[in-house]
């Protein structure tokens, strides 16, 4: 009675769904570049679930509570036509993000304000490099790449912007974190989606926010821009903070080389999407592109522009969209910066003269623009990186517990906000592109029952106890999952875990089964595929039973999730507790929890929110599922 084959073969009673890994792992310097979509519906709609990527892999979906700022200004340099203050800001309570504060002298505002991130020079903020001269015309050789940073802020408070000039995180007064490429280096980190790129992207938020506060900044007219690491702030910055109004990120921007260091390489980052793609999302917003022959953005003008300049075609809007490409190594020297100030002149100073926007000479001590020094220190109350972590997982923690259902009207309220986070912690596509390049299957019942198992064997033996049910069989073979060894590679910004592969292969046969016409699917996880089938069945809303077997998974510990079930964010989306939550109120039954697995918060959960939901330590016989399956 029983056969198995591929779900494209449709006149059989019990089907068999192959899974594969995919293909050979992206990392930093894998060629990437985004296809555009052909219409502007289909690019809001990408454009949405990627911002919501970006913004949940970031650990800033659901957003952070924004605390008082706290600035205080540790002392002034007076220029000819400009001030300098000394700037520090509380982006969280007690973190300590510095920089320097550029002001019109003599000009009246309310004037534009500018973020400026700065990239890893070694001087941070503070690099004044010394300018060269150009490559003579026709040299193929590259003249070398040099950054004035400090002329940046200096310029633009001369042609009247407001510019907050501020440091990574580890540069100069902004030391609360030792080591830049080492803050949340490990798994365990990513689970909870702390990583140093999303605290960057924190400070950048929280940067617009003290731009907007001051009393002679327009907030309608912000711009950001920054060059190397400064330039993924900046086009990150503009991908998810609507404020931003015209942005220029500086050599970076590339389909060929992604972003070197750990602030450039987040959770989930780039999956299944690139630098380009992520900065189209400022469309159709103002956006200068600045490249160079003598590094990763040497193509731009011939590659990556021309991809994204169809975005703000779509919109009309394809004079928003400039590129300026110079002969130089990677900088952000007096050519790349006069292109700048141009382009803020033009699109929020409503200034097309060019000349107005050149460089003057200035003299400036930098060891003055220090934010921390004798007469005033770091406050002593100032956190450690160590305990910067214990703090963000506490909130994130206390955050969750303030989304958990009371009731059935909550249960509404929770699953349409949660269950974009657990989709995003798996790594799963949206339904549109999940249903590209799928087999036509024609389904002989409206209701059909998936078994889910680690090996065919097991999901033939309760399938074939199912002998009057529509029966599709999914085989997850276990994948060897990342060493921590390797890290810092950066493997889980471009590439899915296991127990995100695995996951979504579970979502995208339900969805399948969906699009084909079932109305109601039953769907039980065996063995090592349990938990994957159980996260899976949470992200597709379906009618039906599930049945899982949690494999006595120590759900207590953190180190279990940082090992045995690892996806970037999946504590932060809340874990299986959220996955049952996003069942309910359809049928749940976990077995074989054994010692390990803790039942409790997850039966209080359920049972607050009016979930249906079954526990049991022992592990259930193959005949016992069949027999719930089919009651």
């Amino acid at each position: 009675m029983f056969r198995s084959t591929l779900l494209a073969a449709a006149v059989l009673t019990c089907t068999l769904i192959t899974a594969a890994y995919g293909a050979t792992p992206r990392d930093v310097n894998t060629y990437h570049l985004f296809t555009p979509p052909q219409t502007k519906a289909a690019w809001e709609t990408r454009a949405a679930f990627l911002r919501q990527q970006l913004l949940f892999g970031l650990g800033l979906y659901p957003m952070p509570e924004k605390t008082p700022l706290n600035p205080r200004i540790t002392g002034t340099i007076e220029g000819p036509d400009y001030f300098v203050d000394s700037v520090a800001i509380e982006t969280v309570p007690n973190f300590f993000l510095c920089g320097n504060l550029y002001r019109p002298k003599g000009k009246t505002g309310p004037f534009p304000g500018i973020a400026n991130p700065h990239g890893h020079w070694k001087n941070g903020r503070l690099e004044v490099e010394a300018d060269v001269p150009p490559a003579a015309p026709g040299d193929a050789k590259p003249a070398p790449g040099k950054a004035n940073l400090v002329s940046i802020g200096v310029n633009l408070a001369r042609q009247g912007f407001v510019v907050f000039a501020y440091d990574m995180v580890g540069y100069n007064d902004t030391n609360q974190i030792i080591n830049h490429r080492k803050f949340a280096d490990t798994q365990h980190s990513w689970s909870w989606n702390i990583s140093i790129a999303g605290l960057q992207l924190w400070n950048s938020i929280r940067v617009v926010d003290f731009l907007e506060s001051l009393p002679d900044v327009d907030g309608k007219r912000i711009g950001v821009t920054g060059a190397s690491g400064g330039g993924t702030q900046t086009f990150l910055l503009s991908a998810v903070d609507p404020r931003i109004q015209a942005a220029v990120p500086v050599n970076m921007v590339s389909s060929f080389m992604q972003g070197g260091c750990l602030c450039e390489n987040g959770p989930h980052m780039r999956l299944d999407t690139d630098n380009v793609e992520i900065t189209s999302l400022m469309a159709p917003k103002p956006l200068l592109l600045i490249s160079c022959t003598g590094d990763w953005t040497k193509n731009v003008p011939s590659v990556e522009f021309p991809a994204l300049k169809k975005i703000y075609e779509l919109y009309g809007a394809a004079d928003k969209a400039a590129v300026a490409h110079f002969n130089y190594g990677h900088n952000y020297n007096i050519e790349s910066r006069e292109a700048m100030y141009a382009f803020f002149g033009k699109w929020l100073l409503k200034d097309t003269n060019k000349e107005r926007f050149k460089e003057k000479p200035f003299e400036l001590d930098v060891k003055a623009m220090r934010v921390w020094n004798e007469k005033n220190p770091r406050p002593t109350d100032a956190i450690s990186e160590t305990q910067l972590f214990e703090n963000l997982v506490s909130y994130f923690s206390r955050q969750l517990e303030s989304l958990w259902p009371n009731d059935a009207a909550g249960l509404a309220d929770f699953q349409q906000k949660m269950r974009p986070a657990l989709q995003h912690a798996l790594g799963i596509v949206s339904d549109d592109a999940a249903a590209e390049n799928v087999p036509a299957v024609t389904i002989r019942s409206e209701h059909a029952v998936l078994i889910c198992g680690d090996s065919a064997d097991a999901v033939s033996d309760v399938a074939s106890k199912l002998k009057d049910s529509h029966v599709y069989s999914l085989v997850l073979p276990n994948f060897s999952d990342l060493p921590e060894s390797e890290f810092g590679k950066f493997y889980p910004t471009y590439n899915r875990t296991n127990t995100a592969a695995r996951a979504g292969k579970v979502a995208n046969a339900i969805r399948h089964l969906k699009r084909m016409g079932c109305k109601k699917i039953d769907v039980a996880g065996l063995g090592t595929a349990g938990l994957p089938t159980l996260l899976a069945r949470g992200v597709v809303a379906c009618e039906g039973r599930t049945l899982i077997d949690v494999n006595a998974f120590d759900n207590g510990n953190e180190k279990s999730f940082a090992t045995q079930l690892y996806s970037p964010g999946l504590r932060r989306a809340g874990d299986l507790r959220t996955a049952v939550l996003l069942i309910a109120p359809q049928p749940l039954y976990l077995h074989n929890g054994g010692s390990a697995f803790k039942f409790d918060e997850i039966k209080s959960l359920a049972t607050r929110a009016g979930a249906s939901l079954k526990c049991e330590t022992k592990a259930l016989s193959n005949g016992d599922i069949a027999k719930w399956l089919k009651d």
